[in-house]
């Protein structure tokens, strides 16, 4: 297959929406709400690629954003998601939409990242980057909530006895919360912060719509010491951010914000609980999300050349350093890192 054979779709259109509908392991990132996110924050364009049948009907396709990188451009599917795959609806149209997607990528003079979703071949090399833990979604609470780490369901008592509630929202208060804490947070882990213009979309386009949902665990009367942002779309709830107030941690609202956005997606007809990547060397954070009874996937990124980007967070001495600035520096500069850094580190 060539690079001629793909068509060019909208990622609003009818086309890529028949196969998104088709295809279960579609989430919130390939609905087009995603992709307004990335116009309005980072001004990213959006398109899907497709193969289509002799009756038109799309048998396979990807959406795509173009970004910036240090070096040059590069088309991504798709920026800040953590599993994005192309989606086919069958084997054999995979493979074949597959060789033609990198046959475009050579003529467009500009590679190409699939994460995850397309098959290993000569034109796409590929590796396990992270780990990727999806809990199945059980209808029986009690059953959910026994199959769960003993150490996890003692520290989701402890939270329910000690006085935290737990709010479930889609206003822009919600999301104004949420972010007062995740500054806190990534400044804690020396971690640059996505700029607010960032979630100021992400709660335009959808928390408020309805594709997901904001937690958060408060004592009474008292501000939020615990949150996340949960995507949910299509049978997949995703757990894309989360922060915490270390002060709290005693009263772990993080066992109860976690517990109670699980049973609040198996209730609205969910039937998985994707927990995100988790990177090589995270052993307390992998130990975590298993104890919640998720299977760990290997995460695959595939790149037509070279390997897969590793994002804004990565290791080595240059990262290091930023961590020990961020630490020690006010909230602004992690946010202004945050802002410079991950227009590049899509």
């Amino acid at each position: 297959m060539t690079a001629a054979d793909l068509v060019e779709l909208d990622p609003a259109g009818s086309a890529w929406s028949a196969l998104v509908a088709e295809a279960p392991e579609a989430t919130a990132f390939h609905h087009p709400a995603w992709g307004q996110v990335l116009a309005d924050a980072y001004g990213f364009r959006s398109t899907v690629l497709a193969m289509t049948d002799a009756g038109g009907r799309v048998r396979a396709g990807a959406a795509l954003a173009r970004v910036r990188r240090l070096r040059r451009a590069a088309w991504v599917s798709l920026p800040f998601a953590d599993h994005c795959p192309a989606l086919a609806l069958d084997p054999a149209s995979r493979d074949r939409f597959a060789t033609g997607l990198a046959a475009w990528g050579a003529s467009a003079g500009a590679p190409i990242e699939v994460r995850g979703g397309i098959p290993v071949m000569p034109a796409w090399p590929g590796a396990a980057i992270a780990v990727q833990h999806v809990l199945a979604l059980d209808g029986d609470p009690a059953a959910q909530r026994a199959r769960i780490h003993a150490t996890h369901r003692k520290r989701i008592r402890q939270a329910e006895r000690s006085g935290l509630a737990v709010r479930l929202g889609r206003s822009h208060e919600d999301v104004a919360d949420f972010y007062r804490l995740h500054v806190a947070t990534r400044r804690r882990q020396g971690v640059p912060v996505q700029p607010r213009a960032f979630f100021e979309a992400v709660w335009r386009h959808v928390i408020g719509p309805g594709l997901g949902i904001v937690a958060l665990a408060a004592p009474l009367g008292g501000r939020p010491v615990a949150g996340a942002v949960v995507l949910a779309w299509n049978g997949t709830a995703i757990a894309k951010f989360q922060a915490s107030d270390e002060a709290a941690w005693r009263l772990r609202p993080n066992h109860l914000v976690y517990w109670t956005v699980i049973r609040w997606a198996a209730d609205h007809g969910h039937r998985r609980f994707d927990f995100g990547r988790t990177d090589a060397g995270q052993d307390g954070l992998l130990q975590w999300k298993a104890g919640w009874g998720a299977e760990a996937i290997p995460l695959r990124y595939s790149r037509t050349e070279g390997p897969a980007a590793a994002g804004a967070g990565g290791g080595g001495p240059l990262a290091a350093a930023m961590r020990h600035v961020i630490r020690r520096s006010p909230d602004v500069v992690c946010r202004g890192l945050g802002a410079l850094l991950y227009r590049y580190a899509a």
